[in-house]
């Protein structure tokens, strides 16, 4: 009889790797939804930079690319909502990390990938939700998409993409010893990016010798692959390029995280 009641525990989903990290993002989203940093990373600025760009560079746009300008600007807005996002909850990882939290997790009987695991789930939740926000203000100035429905889905999920794997890259340097320096050079890197993009220059209109860089730098596949599906245009290439970004920095960036986040949870207090 005690075999029998085993032998369900043992089966049991609640014990699973999935179900854990999904707990911890669940615990991650709902300390987002309070968190200011956040908030004004992945929403309230990329909203404003919407409104921004348009006003003021919309018409610009149009006479140069010969394109409504919204295509090109709420693609880079969903990007640059990822990135930020992702670094607003660089502030929160850090807390995480000096308030000794994740060596309290680092000793509780769960699967100990679950916390990173978890954590870029709700990296992916977190720009999936911005999206859709950003995107029905992008539909009310104009913004519509060239192959259907299925077009929709896949433009939401690519700021996902694009979050997690920036996520494991904010994760990799925050954990590390110099968490502090490495994310302040990050977000000067970031915000070097979101002017260097095809989403508001045309690539040529970039100097003949910087075209290369500003076609394969990180954020700039996504922007084309958005572009595509709502405009018209390529959209092999840059998915290809934009999945392959993220995999190189995942398969980078996760073992470093898994490296200095054991270093940071076997900290004593």
């Amino acid at each position: 009889m005690m075999s029998r009641h085993r032998m369900p525990a043992e089966g049991d989903p609640r014990g699973s790797l999935l179900t854990q990290s999904w707990l911890e993002a669940g615990r991650l989203l709902t300390r987002w939804r309070r968190d200011g940093a956040v908030l004004m990373g992945s929403l309230l600025l990329p909203i404003g930079l919407l409104l921004l760009y348009e006003v003021v560079l919309g018409d610009r746009v149009q006479l140069v690319t010969g394109a409504d300008s919204v295509y090109g600007i709420v693609p880079t807005v969903l990007v640059l909502s990822a990135l930020f996002g992702a670094l607003g909850n660089a502030i929160g990882l850090t807390i995480d990390r000096e308030s000794r939290l994740l060596s309290k997790l680092w000793m509780l009987p769960v699967h100990r990938a679950s916390a990173l695991i978890g954590r870029l789930m709700a990296e992916a939740v977190r720009a999936f939700i911005g999206s859709v926000l950003i995107t029905i203000i992008g539909v009310l100035f104009g913004l519509r998409f060239a192959h259907g429905a299925a077009s929709v889905v896949l433009f939401l999920l690519i700021p996902s993409i694009v979050a997690v794997g920036f996520g494991a890259v904010v994760m990799a340097l925050v954990v590390s010893s110099n968490g502090r320096t490495y994310t302040t050079w990050l977000a000067g890197a970031t915000v070097a990016m979101t002017f260097v993009n095809p989403g508001i220059t045309p690539i040529k209109l970039f100097p003949e010798w910087f075209q290369p860089f500003v076609r394969l730098q990180p954020i700039a596949p996504p922007i084309e692959v958005m572009r595509g599906l709502s405009l018209g245009g390529p959209i092999m290439w840059p998915l290809v390029t934009t999945l392959a970004w993220a995999t190189m920095l995942l398969a980078i960036c996760i073992p470093l995280a898994v490296r200095g986040y054991r270093l940071a949870a076997e900290q004593t207090a």
